[in-house]
């Protein structure tokens, strides 16, 4: 990209502090500050990304340009500097991205600055669901979970997606079952009690019941937590976050694989 661009607002400059300061050391900014030729007008003292917005706010009115904020950018997502905390440095730059969408900038995997168009609702929306599936794929998450990572689910939170999900978990339980019912009694009668419609295992040791059992409460917890209140409680109050849907969408996977060698009793 070219290598004068506008100095930024104010409110991004502290959203890209606020974003870097989250992810590195006091001492890690210190240097990435050096590396950069940043000055450093508050020093280690001060909370990490006062220090930066105080930072790159001076080196914006003293080059009349945006390039600090650039440069401290391309220094912080470098992969060489976030190898050891991957994970975390792709949630900052999803939360650079969002910012610098009001730029017509995004940051790339390779913690390179490029131009795009501004984000719509619909692109975010693509691009929260094209990470959730990638998170997801990369622990062998099942396909009947990954299905339901899609854009339109996505277009706000997570939410969606989980719900979805869950209904999807109990529209299987339905076609294995033949059971005509929903939430905990469907789990219920599908896999608990003494004689479990569908058996997970043979079901003929106590080792064998006991993991039975732990499957269905699992399953019941699911369906307790993220399906029934749906219909008794305002959306608003349902929000998600990245890393809950992940762990619900992770347990609903492991449930989905033991279904898939799972015996009708």
């Amino acid at each position: 990209m070219a290598n004068t661009i506008p100095v930024f607002q104010s409110g991004t400059v502290e959203a890209v502090a606020r974003a870097v300061g989250d992810l590195y050391s006091g001492s890690v900014l210190t240097q990435m500050l050096a590396d950069t030729h940043l000055p450093d007008p508050l020093g280690e003292g001060a909370t990490k990304w006062c220090r930066l917005d105080a930072s790159l706010r001076q080196k914006q009115n003293q080059k009349g340009d945006g390039g600090a904020v650039i440069g401290l950018i391309h220094a912080a997502m470098n992969p060489d500097r976030t190898l050891d905390q991957r994970a975390e440095a792709a949630g900052v730059r999803d939360r650079l991205n969002q910012v610098l969408s009001l730029s017509g900038l995004r940051v790339r995997e390779n913690g390179r600055i490029v131009r795009t168009t501004r984000a719509t609702t619909a692109a975010e929306a693509a691009a929260r669901s094209e990470r959730l599936r990638s998170i997801l794929a990369e622990r062998g998450a099942h396909k009947e979970v990954l299905d339901h990572c899609r854009a339109e689910l996505l277009r706000d939170d997570y939410y969606e997606a989980v719900f979805e999900a869950i209904k999807g978990l109990g529209d299987r339980l339905r076609t294995l079952s033949g059971l005509d019912l929903d939430g905990s009694p469907l789990v219920q009668q599908a896999l608990g009690g003494k004689t479990p419609v569908i058996k997970l295992n043979a079901f003929s040791t106590a080792t064998q019941r006991n993991e039975q059992r732990g499957i269905s409460l699992l399953a019941e917890g699911l369906f307790a937590a993220f399906r029934n209140p749906s219909a008794h409680e305002p959306r608003v109050k349902w929000e998600m976050a990245e890393q809950d849907a992940l762990d619900v969408l992770g347990t609903a996977s492991m449930v989905h694989r033991r279904l898939d060698s799972a015996m009708q009793g």
